[in-house]
């Protein structure tokens, strides 16, 4: 759909007017002294009304040219500016509100930041900008003022000028260009290229761009995780009754439990996940109480209570520390800082109906810590705990110590040419014009809160991580082609609901703000369409700045071929490949290739070429013999490097991991359900694997296993030497089963693993389905290495026991009894990465007796 009507503060200089004389002055200027909320624009002696969306503002009619004019003050807003100041560009940042830095600077400071290694540019400047304030390299993890003393230096060291409290009011166009944008205060701004980094989508909605709100069906896209979700993240733990009398469905449902039925699985509709407030808490001595909100009700936490009572107290688990003893408190369990359902006219609503919803949300979470702290409906253990926190005293002084901003999880999507979807999540597809990677998880917190079954249930939450860092297309922040020539959207971008809950992350904000302004840079330099923006002078214009635009970092338009697991003394074919994707013809074309010390390598071609014509590839190849490594299947690297002429001298560099497999011999065997490859030295083993899970239908795994050696009296044992940590849920040990060779089939299955993040887990298959899903743990963190693993069988009894002194001591991690195991079993050594990145896993002394 469009929408080409805009946001009006309706009456906007009478209720100024009404709101009385304004207070002591604030200081004005381009961007504002470091820590000053007043910007260029903004009238002396005007004060702002404490905690609101929206709220009048006094005139200020003008007219500013600019050659790029960026609406938003978000994060990514404030790096699109200083990019487009540090190209030499004049620029402007029109901001709705007071603050500058979004949410990254209103209490969220547990940086959502997937892998660190995808983040480059503007983005990971500002993380090493926080770090140097705190003495450290870079810092994912800060205290709100600081995040925005960052953004206020940013701008006021590039000179840009910040328009503060100016709020879209529509715009001006002509043909399919954005020629003025106008605010509620009658300023006027002109530029060449616009950027809307809103978290809304405003300005884009203004210009007539197709957006969508709410979640797609699962067909629109042929995607699994849209539209309607009842899964297990973020739900109730116990049967919670969901009406006012209980087992009364005339009495009414409880406040915040929503009529109607959840709806179809995979059905699409307009919900959209659920807003806070991300809270910063201290214990310290002057920190301020939960204030008591006006409206303030506790049967608004009936729900709550009911299910404290029940005997879960999870909601204020998320609560991450931050420097000085602060935190960022964040939504956890069934009922907790999510207003679940509350938001659903917010994306596309006026500011009067922005304002209610805003108000919504303080009087309900200030409302929540109040009650939990105070209520005496609440266990005392409970209110003991929660009232040891507060408020810093220190922090949004203008509010109260509340953050100042509503965190806006998801708003307008632009429907452009290209959709980011599950798939580009999951490397079904890969777009060919990166501009920046994502890697954090397709999250969406829950939509919505039901009946199913006589029970309160929360529906919409998605936690599912994708393959790794992907690419977000150009096509992706700017507008279809032929919907509008000067507009760059990097917040409110094209991409589904789920996919949009991966991509939403606040470095990735900051990262497609860097690169909309350097293509609108470009947009202006060459006189074209924003679509019309030559991918490859943009993608060597963002390598230049950092940017990180291939997964792993600098890949580039080089590649390198090799076998996974060459044998040690054989010779083995290695190639290297350019592909020119400059879109000019390049010159002097050579490639290289460097291998571990103690190998040997020889061309066996040309690896020069005097010219390659544009999209074209030249590859050369290599015969290498390797040696064997120090350790079994010890990562080595080849290095490739291609070097050419385009304009000037450019060089790429790739790299290629393999493992030097040293095979295993009788009465061992190996098997895999993923990508794996096995090693054996003697009584060493190792195996590294890929693999998604070894859980409840996913059955992945590479194997060393001895065929039918376990019978209805045996003991295995083995020592896992170490692991490595793909994942905090990466699982390596011993296994008993029918049938390890027929994996997610064979029953009698039961395994005694290690996980890097937290001990060890005995996991078997309860349900005769051929897949482990049942646990017992033992908790221990870190994970000691080298550990033993004894996996026991009595009969049908399993007891997986471990020891960190050598087989001194012994501590079970649990027993368990499966009728399914047959008389006869294989036994080995399994290891799974959970990631699609393959993992190593190294054991010694297996032994069956």
């Amino acid at each position: 759909m469009t929408r080409r009507t805009v946001l009006a503060g309706a009456g906007t200089a009478a209720l100024w007017l009404a709101a009385g004389q304004p207070g002591a002055a604030a200081s004005t200027g381009p961007g504002g002294p470091a820590h000053s909320p007043a910007g260029a624009g903004t009238p002396a002696g005007w004060r702002a009304p404490g905690l609101r969306y929206h709220y009048p503002v006094p005139p200020s009619p003008g007219l500013i040219t600019s050659d790029i004019c960026v609406y938003g003050g978000t994060s990514a807003g404030v790096t699109a500016a200083v990019r487009a100041a540090r190209a030499g560009r004049s620029v402007v940042l029109v901001v709705f509100g007071r603050h500058l830095g979004g949410l990254t600077a209103s209490g969220l400071g547990a940086t959502d930041s997937g892998r660190i290694d995808a983040i480059g540019g503007l983005s990971r400047e500002f993380y090493r900008r926080v770090g140097a304030h705190y003495g450290r390299p870079e810092s994912f993890g800060f205290e709100p003022h600081v995040a925005e003393g960052v953004f206020d230096s940013w701008v006021a060291e590039e000179s840009i000028p910040v328009y503060r409290e100016h709020r879209l009011a529509g715009v001006e166009r002509a043909g399919t260009r954005i020629t003025a944008l106008r605010t509620e205060n009658g300023k006027i701004f002109r530029a060449g290229v616009f950027v809307d980094a809103s978290y809304e989508g405003d300005l884009m909605a203004a210009a007539g761009v197709s957006f969508a709100v709410g979640r797609e069906p699962n067909a629109t896209y042929g995607e699994t995780l849209n539209g309607v979700q009842i899964r297990t993240g973020h739900q109730f733990q116990r049967t919670i009754d969901p009406y006012r009398t209980p087992g009364n469905p005339a009495s009414g449902l409880l406040p915040g439990v929503q009529p109607g039925p959840a709806g179809t699985p995979g059905a699409g509709d307009h919900r959209i996940q659920a807003f806070n407030f991300r809270v910063c808490l201290t214990k310290a001595a002057d920190r301020r109480p939960f204030p008591r909100p006006p409206g303030y009700d506790p049967a608004r936490y009936e729900l709550l209570r009911r299910y404290l009572a029940a005997g879960v107290w999870d909601a204020l688990r998320l609560n991450t520390p931050m420097p000085n003893g602060k935190t960022d408190l964040n939504n956890n369990g069934a009922v907790s800082t999510d207003n679940i359902g509350r938001n659903y006219a917010w994306p596309a609503g006026d500011h009067a109906t922005r304002e209610q919803i805003f108000q919504d949300h303080v009087r309900y979470q200030q409302g929540l810590l109040h009650y939990l702290a105070n209520d005496p409906a609440v266990p005392a253990a409970v209110r003991a705990e929660v009232s040891a926190w507060g408020l810093p005293a220190d922090e949004f002084a203008e509010t109260g110590g509340w953050p100042h901003e509503l965190y806006i999880r998801e708003g307008r999507r632009m429907v452009a040419d290209y959709v980011v979807t599950e798939h580009d999540c999951r490397w079904a597809v890969t777009a060919p014009d990166p501009v920046g990677l994502a890697s954090y998880n397709m999250d969406s917190h829950n939509c919505a809160r039901v009946v199913v079954g006589g029970a309160a249930r929360n529906e919409g939450d998605v936690q599912v991580g994708p393959a790794g860092p992907y690419g977000i297309s150009y096509r992706a922040i700017v507008p279809a082609r032929g919907e509008c020539a000067n507009l760059v959207v990097p917040v409110a971008l094209s991409a589904s609901h789920i996919a949009f809950g991966s991509v939403r992350m606040e470095p990735v904000f900051m990262l497609l703000g860097h690169a909309a302004a350097a293509a609108a840079d470009l947009a202006l330099r060459d006189g074209v369409a924003v679509q019309d923006v030559g991918y490859p002078a943009l993608r060597r214009a963002l390598i230049a700045d950092g940017m990180v635009l291939t997964w792993p970092p600098g890949q580039g338009p080089v590649a390198v071929d090799a076998p996974d697991a060459p044998a040690p003394g054989q010779p083995f074919p290695v190639t290297v490949a350019v592909t020119n994707t400059e879109g000019v013809a390049l010159t002097d074309v050579a490639l290289s290739l460097s291998v571990p010390p103690g190998w040997s390598s020889a061309p066996a071609g040309p690896t020069t070429a005097a010219s390659l014509a544009a999209g074209a590839t030249f590859a050369a190849e290599w015969t290498v013999t390797a040696t064997a490594p120090a350790e079994l299947l010890e990562a080595d690297v080849l290095s490739a490097t291609a070097g050419y002429v385009a304009g000037g001298p450019v060089s790429y560099s790739a790299s290629r991991t393999v493992r030097i497999a040293e095979p295993v011999v009788a009465p061992l065997v190996t098997a895999a359900s993923t990508a794996a490859s096995f090693g054996q030295r003697g009584a060493r083993l190792a195996v590294v694997a890929a693999g998604r899970d070894l859980w409840t239908g996913i059955d992945e795994y590479g194997a060393i296993l001895r065929p039918g050696a376990g019978g209805p009296a045996s003991v295995a044992e083995v020592t896992l030497v170490s692991q490595d940590a793909t994942d905090p849920n990466a699982r390596a040990g011993l296994a008993f089963r029918n049938d390890l060779r027929a994996p997610g089939s064979a029953t009698g299955y039961v395994a005694l693993v290690a996980k890097p993040a937290n001990g060890f887990l005995l996991l078997w298959d309860a349900d005769g389905d051929g897949t482990l899903d049942s646990v017992a743990r033992l908790e221990l963190t870190p994970t000691p290495y080298p550990a033993r693993l004894r996996l026991a069988r009595a009969g049908t009894r399993f007891t997986g026991s471990v020891s960190v002194d050598g087989g001194t001591t012994w501590r079970q991690v649990g027993a368990v009894d499966l009728p399914s195991a047959a008389p006869t079993q294989d036994v080995g050594v399994l290891s799974c990465a959970h990631s699609t990145t393959p993992g190593r896993a190294v054991f010694d002394g297996l032994t069956v007796r």
